[in-house]
C-alpha cells in the first residue's frame, strides 16, 4: 500500500507541471510508442495534449516540444546544454567526443571544430570558401560523370553513389584526402553507420531501462551496435594512420593536423588526447555523412516525384547562371531552388525527434515549469508538419517558402537543424553541399520515377529518417 501511495503522489506531482498521458510504473509510455516510427506517435499526443507536453520513458521524465517559438527559447538557456543520460548514447560516446560530450568538453571542442571549419572553408565567413566550394564541385563532378557513365534510361539506385559522394567529401574536409571510386572502405563504413544509426534509436527502450540489456533480443542489438561502432572507428583510425605517414598533414588543413597542432600547443592534454581525437572524428564523419547523404536521397525522390518543380529549378538555374556552374554567390538569387530545398527538409524532417537536451537546474519561462532533471525532447517533425503553421503539411508546395515579392522567406517555425547553443555545427557546409548537388544534378539530368505508381515516401527511422531504396532514371536534358 506504502508503495502505491507513493507512486500515486509522483503521478500527481507529475502532472502538477504539465498536461500528458498517464503512464505505467517503472515503463511509463514506452509500450505505447510505435517502435519503428515513435516520432508519429509523440505527434499524435500533440493533438491532444498541446505543443507541449510531459510524458515518462522508462523513469525518465520528458517534456516534448513542438511549439517552435518555445524551443527555440528554452534551447538558448545554458540550463539545457548537456546531453540526456540515455543509456545507448552513453554506453557509445561516454560523454567524450563532441555530439554527446559533457559541457566543459563540448564548449573546448566546438570553438576547435568552428576554428577548423573556418580555415578549410566550410564556414559562411571563410576566406578559404572558395577552396571548400570547389572541392565539393569536383565530388559532385565525378558523380554526374559516373551516372553518365550507367547509361542514360536505365533504373539506378543512386544511394551508393550518394554514398560514395558525400563520404568522399567527408574525408577530403576531413583528412585532406577523397576516397577512390572503388574503395572497399566506402562501403564499410557506410554499411556500419548506417547500422549504428537504425540501432541508435532516441525511443528505444534499452535507452530508459538499461536492465533490458540483459534480455537477449536487447543483447543482440547491443552486441550489434558496438560492433558497428567499433568497426567504424577501426576504419578510421587506419584513415588517420595513412593520412600521418603520407605527406597530408603538410599538405593542407586537416583535422588531424589541426588536432595535433593544438596536443602541442595546449597544456589541457586531458582534452587533446588520441582518443579524443579519434572519437571527435567519428562523431563529426558520421554527423556529417549519415545527415547529408539522407537529405540528397530525399532531395532526388521529391524531384523525381514532382518533375514540374524540377522544370522550375531548371529554368531558373539557367537564368541566374547562364549556363556556368553554380557559384556560391548566385545562391542568393535562387529564390526557388532555395525554396524546393526547404520544403523537402520540412516535409521529410531528417532527425523526426531532435537531438534531446537535459535539464540540469529548473527553468521558469513563459509560465512553464521544466523541473531539473527532465529530458527536453524537441519534436520537430510536428514542428514542421504542424498544419497551423504549414498548411495541408503533407502536400509537397514549395511555394510556402516564397513571399509576397517572390523571394525566399525561412519562416521562424523552420528548424532543420535544431536551435540554441549546440545546435548543428555544419549547417553551412552541409547547405553547400545540397546546393551544389542539386545545380550539378539539375544541369545535367532529369530524374523520373522508374514507372507511373511513383515512389514510397515512407521512409524507415532510426537516429535519422531514412527513404527506402528505391531506383531512378536519370535522362539527359
Amino acid at each position: 500500500m506504502i508503495i502505491v501511495i507513493l507512486l500515486l503522489v509522483k503521478i500527481v506531482l507529475d502532472k502538477k507541471y504539465l498536461p500528458g498521458p498517464w503512464n505505467l510504473p517503472v515503463i511509463g509510455y514506452l509500450h505505447r510508442l510505435d517502435p519503428t516510427a515513435p516520432y508519429l506517435t509523440l505527434t499524435k499526443l500533440v493533438q491532444k495534449y498541446g505543443p507541449i507536453y510531459n510524458i515518462k520513458l522508462g523513469m525518465l521524465n520528458v517534456v516534448v516540444l513542438a511549439d517552435a517559438r518555445i524551443l527555440k527559447k528554452v534551447l538558448a538557456k545554458d540550463e539545457t546544454l548537456e546531453r540526456s543520460p540515455l543509456y545507448l548514447m552513453d554506453s557509445v560516446f561516454e560523454r567524450k567526443g563532441f555530439a554527446h560530450a559533457n559541457i566543459d568538453l563540448w564548449k573546448d571542442q566546438r570553438k576547435f571544430v568552428s576554428n577548423f571549419l573556418r580555415e578549410v572553408g566550410a564556414a559562411r565567413v571563410s576566406p578559404n570558401r572558395k577552396t571548400c566550394e570547389t572541392m565539393i564541385k569536383k565530388h559532385v563532378d565525378e558523380f554526374v560523370q559516373v551516372v553518365k557513365s550507367q547509361g542514360f534510361g536505365k533504373p539506378l539506385g543512386p544511394s551508393e553513389l550518394v554514398t560514395h559522394l558525400i563520404s568522399s567529401t567527408a574525408n577530403s574536409l576531413f583528412l585532406g584526402k577523397p576516397f577512390s571510386l572503388n574503395d572497399k572502405k566506402v562501403t564499410d563504413l557506410a554499411r556500419n553507420i548506417r547500422a549504428f544509426t537504425e540501432l541508435l534509436m532516441f525511443g528505444a527502450p534499452l535507452n530508459f531501462l538499461p536492465f533490458l540489456r540483459f534480455l537477449p533480443q536487447y543483447k543482440k542489438k547491443l552486441t550489434l551496435l558496438k560492433q558497428a561502432v567499433d568497426r567504424v572507428r577501426d576504419i578510421q583510425a587506419q584513415l588517420i594512420h595513412e593520412c600521418e605517414k603520407s605527406t597530408c598533414l603538410d599538405s593542407q588543413s586537416n583535422l588531424v593536423k589541426a588536432f595535433q597542432s593544438q596536443m602541442s600547443e595546449t597544456k589541457s592534454d586531458h582534452i587533446y588526447t588520441l582518443d579524443q581525437l579519434h572519437r571527435l572524428l567519428f562523431d563529426l564523419y558520421i554527423a556529417f555523412t549519415e545527415t547529408t547523404i539522407t537529405s540528397l536521397l530525399w532531395i532526388l525522390l521529391y524531384l523525381a516525384q514532382h518533375v514540374e518543380v524540377q522544370s522550375k529549378i531548371r529554368q531558373e538555374l539557367l537564368w541566374v547562371l547562364q549556363g556556368e556552374s553554380l557559384d556560391l554567390g548566385d545562391f542568393e538569387n535562387l529564390h526557388y531552388t532555395k525554396a524546393a530545398l526547404a520544403e523537402i527538409a520540412r516535409i521529410r524532417t531528417v532527425l523526426p525527434l531532435g537531438v534531446p537536451h537535459y535539464a540540469s537546474e529548473n527553468i521558469y519561462l513563459d509560465g512553464l515549469t521544466i523541473p531539473k532533471g527532465t529530458m527536453i525532447m524537441p519534436l520537430l517533425w510536428a514542428i514542421h508538419m504542424d498544419p497551423k503553421v504549414h498548411k495541408d503539411p503533407e502536400e509537397f508546395r514549395p511555394e510556402r517558402f516564397i513571399d509576397s515579392d517572390g523571394k525566399f522567406s525561412k519562416p521562424e517555425s523552420f528548424l532543420p537543424f535544431q536551435s540554441g547553443k549546440r545546435m548543428c555545427i555544419g549547417e553551412d557546409v552541409a547547405n553547400m553541399v545540397t546546393t551544389i548537388f542539386i545545380a550539378g544534378v539539375l544541369q545535367n539530368f532529369r530524374i523520373e520515377p522508374v514507372n507511373s505508381l511513383g515512389l514510397d515516401f515512407t521512409g524507415s527511422c532510426g537516429a535519422t529518417l531514412n527513404p527506402k531504396p528505391q531506383k531512378l532514371i536519370f535522362t539527359k536534358i
